[in-house]
């Protein structure tokens, strides 16, 4: 914790002060002598004098006034928060292969749900582009900062023929900021990522691998994430058809993983998914902000200050 106004913390030198005080006051002079009709009450009220509970409404006002004194000083709190440059673009998968029912409900309905959530658990302040891709690649949602917008986009996706990952990547490429805006920071991939999503192998379009090698010259940061399977065979909820092309080529997006500096992942449920967007919500880069908490303190000072004015009226005894 730091302080705006440090100098107002030299208000605590008084508290040794108020102790002594306190102290003093429940010491009458000796030369105060008065006549009572029972010493014997008198000395076993002196006894139980000790107790700390005597003392406690006395030590709940001591520290109120040292939460003034602090509140005073205007103290501030670290506070992480997405770095405002950082863009992010999520490029998902909406081939008819992603209607399989090997990853309940659907894999399509378990990305949805896990996009859902990943958007919703974003650091406030971080852009968001949305990119989907089947036989052709296209910007559904421009960086932006809206998640309402980003959530509507995820609830209208639809199906379409096709797989084309190269087209994909340079697609979210285009997406995101130059990297001349991002060239100062210490690690411009940090600023720039992509989130690559799909279940299929491509079938049109540029080479995955030679898009996320213009993506890694461009400073860009690409993650895969492949949902399904990777061996042949039937699919269940597909047409044999589609079979094929709802096995996803794992060596390939491991390279892709790889070129883009990036992570892969394999998922067969929904729940491997939602992990899996986790762990990159945890990798955005953050920058600490510093906050001013005096209403924090101010509020506890209150609270303290009306706790021992409560237990000492709580306390008083009339004779």
């Amino acid at each position: 914790m730091t302080f705006l106004w440090p100098w107002a913390l030299l208000f605590c030198l008084l508290v040794p002060l108020l102790v002594w005080l306190y102290r003093r006051s429940l010491r009458p002079p000796a030369e105060s002598v008065v006549l009572h009709p029972d010493v014997a009450m008198l000395v076993r009220a002196r006894r139980n004098s000790g107790n700390w509970r005597q003392h406690l409404s006395a030590g709940l006002y001591l520290l109120a006034l040292v939460a003034a004194v602090f509140a005073l000083a205007r103290p501030t709190l670290p506070v992480l928060q997405a770095d405002p440059r950082a863009a992010l673009v999520l490029t998902v998968d909406i081939s008819r292969s992603m209607q399989a029912t090997d990853v309940k409900p659907s894999r399509f309905e378990a990305a949805r749900a896990a996009l859902r959530t990943f958007i919703r658990e974003l650091p406030e302040g971080i852009r968001v582009a949305l990119v989907t891709f089947s036989r052709d690649a296209q910007l559904v949602v421009p960086l932006t900062a809206d998640r309402g917008r980003l959530l509507e986009a995820v609830d209208f996706l639809e199906l379409n023929l096709g797989t084309a990952i190269g087209d994909a990547i340079l697609e979210s490429i285009a997406a995101l900021p130059p990297l001349s805006e991002r060239a100062d920071a210490p690690d411009p991939k940090s600023l720039a990522t992509i989130i690559l999503l799909t279940d299929g192998r491509s079938l049109a379009g540029v080479d995955p691998v030679e898009a996320t090698q213009e993506a890694a010259r461009m400073q860009i940061r690409v993650h895969a994430i492949g949902i399904g399977r990777t061996t042949e065979g039937p699919v269940p909820g597909l047409p044999e058809q589609y079979a094929l092309a709802a096995h996803f080529d794992e060596e390939v997006l491991k390279e892709i993983a790889r070129v883009g500096d990036g992570e892969y992942f394999f998922v067969d449920s929904a729940s491997t998914l939602k992990d899996a967007y986790r762990n990159l919500t945890r990798q955005m880069m953050w920058r600490i902000r510093r906050d001013e908490a005096t209403a924090v303190v101010s509020l506890l000072a209150a609270g303290l200050l009306m706790l021992s004015l409560g237990l000492a009226q709580f306390r008083r005894r009339v004779v």
